[in-house]
């Protein structure tokens, strides 16, 4: 099974796209829940 450059850049381009997505998400996910714990006492 040979993969062509343009088939693994395509995968790549997918990889980097998740990735960046679950950061995307993650950061102001965990920046709210930081404020919650600090405002919300409980």
């Amino acid at each position: 099974m040979s993969t062509s450059p343009s088939a693994l850049k395509v995968l790549l381009n997918l990889v980097l796209t998740l990735v960046l997505l679950c950061v995307g998400l993650a950061i102001p996910v965990g920046i709210f829940g930081l404020l919650v714990k600090l405002f919300g006492h409980g």
